[in-house]
């Protein structure tokens, strides 16, 4: 862990994404917030989620994009992007409803953005650590400080907000985010991409390479029969999670008061923390991913049928500890056995399909609360999601994958980029 922090090209790039993932926090408190502040509708703010993650699931559009040109300033464009129109918002906080459908508007541009960003971001750490063990290491360190962002967010986002004022809020969001790119400009020019990117990366793109480029990130997946198999369970995750999250606010609004919606998110939040560090200490395969699945299941269920809310809370700490196993071994695995130049593609591939469960799932978690008691529906995601880890089981390709050390790095590569061509 300590050799991470000796290279100071990763000690910028885990500032930039911090400092990043800190505006994040902040203005997703934010908004959300003065979208219900102005309306006084659940509804608005479900629309402001929606137009927030909605645009996650163009995310295999920008793919060549982040393999043909430099990822570090297409990070920077992103947040510079996303800096700019969140400093819009603050002029639009007043009454009226024109003023709100601007906002969605503008949430919207930036979460256009930020599906740029975060290909380009997946891209950059294998160019600046090649070994699949540090990877994970790495991975391991971003993941657990996501979830003490997050932590703080739920525990410090209305207080920011009392403290300095909704627009102040906004300003500061902002702020980080700029300083973010900047940090990702100096960064560019300390990543060699020379020799992973397209011999035209320098030649605009024109729409006929651009569709063979995209064609080349689905082909090396449909190719890679780890990924071929594990993407349906990557997007079956997010649709089990969106069941459940639609769930948590009718549970606070049932036990009384709404710090009980902080208090379950901040479970699950604690709960991935300590899956991102235990990742370290297991071993690495497709069998651990498939435990994990199950134990995920498992934690759902009882989530759904224990009636104190200490137990809950213990439920979704667990159902965090497996969601951050899950999560590190999945982002790992495929910076790990895809080539650099197909990085972009494949990862915003990977998004794109995983991003698209969201809403589903959400929509089709609603319209079962409709029809059946919470703890059915609640029960239905945890079935889902146990299947998934029972079949993984299954299935011996899964079962026996492991993920390459570092002196199998190498043949990996090779073996990936032939299994694409």
């Amino acid at each position: 862990m300590n050799h991470l922090f000796k290279d100071s090209r990763f000690v910028r790039f885990f500032a930039s994404r911090t400092s990043a993932n800190i505006a994040d926090s902040i203005y997703s408190v934010v908004l959300l917030y003065f979208v219900q502040q102005s309306t006084q509708s659940v509804a608005f703010t479900s629309f402001t989620y929606t137009a927030v993650s909605a645009a996650a699931i163009f995310s295999f559009l920008v793919g060549p994009l982040v393999d043909r040109y430099s990822p570090a300033l297409l990070a920077s464009l992103a947040l510079f992007a996303q800096g700019v129109l969140i400093l819009a918002v603050p002029f639009l906080i007043q009454d009226g409803m024109i003023n709100l459908i601007a906002v969605l508007l503008i949430v919207f541009i930036a979460s256009c953005f930020s599906t740029l960003f975060y290909p380009a971001n997946s891209k950059m750490l294998p160019l600046l650590i090649r070994s699949p063990d540090l990877i994970i290491r790495a991975n391991s360190v971003i993941s657990s400080t996501d979830q003490i962002i997050n932590i703080a967010g739920y525990l410090a986002g209305a207080s920011i907000i009392i403290a300095i004022g909704m627009k102040n809020t906004f300003f500061l969001a902002s702020g980080l985010l700029f300083l973010a790119g900047a940090i990702y400009v100096r960064l560019s020019k300390q990543i060699d991409t020379r020799s992973t990117e397209p011999r035209d990366s320098g030649n605009p793109l024109q729409l006929r390479p651009y569709l063979k480029e995209l064609q080349e990130g689905y082909t090396f997946v449909k190719n890679h029969t780890f990924l071929r198999v594990m993407l349906p369970f990557f997007a079956l995750t997010n649709f089990s999670i969106a069941i459940l999250i639609i769930t948590i606010p009718s549970l606070a609004v049932s036990y009384g008061s709404p710090i009980y919606y902080s208090l379950l998110y901040i479970a699950y939040f604690i709960g991935m923390f300590m899956g991102s560090f235990l990742v370290n200490v297991l071993k690495k395969s497709g069998a651990t991913i498939a435990a994990s699945w199950v134990a995920m299941g498992i934690a759902i269920y009882l989530f759904s049928i224990v009636p104190d809310i200490w137990m809950k809370l213990s439920a979704a700490m667990m159902l965090g500890l497996f969601t951050g196993v899950i999560s590190v071994l999945q982002t790992s695995l495929i910076q790990i056995i895809t080539p650099l130049p197909l990085m972009g593609r494949v990862t915003a591939f990977m998004s794109t399909m995983s991003s698209a469960a969201l809403p589903l799932g959400a929509l089709i978690g609603g319209a079962l609360t409709l029809r059946f008691a919470l703890p059915d529906v609640l029960f239905f995601s945890a079935l889902i999601t146990a299947l998934c880890g029972v079949f993984m089981f299954i299935s011996k390709g899964i079962r026996q994958f492991e993920l390459p050390t570092a002196e199998r790095s190498e043949e990996s590569v090779v073996q990936s980029t032939e299994e694409a061509g």
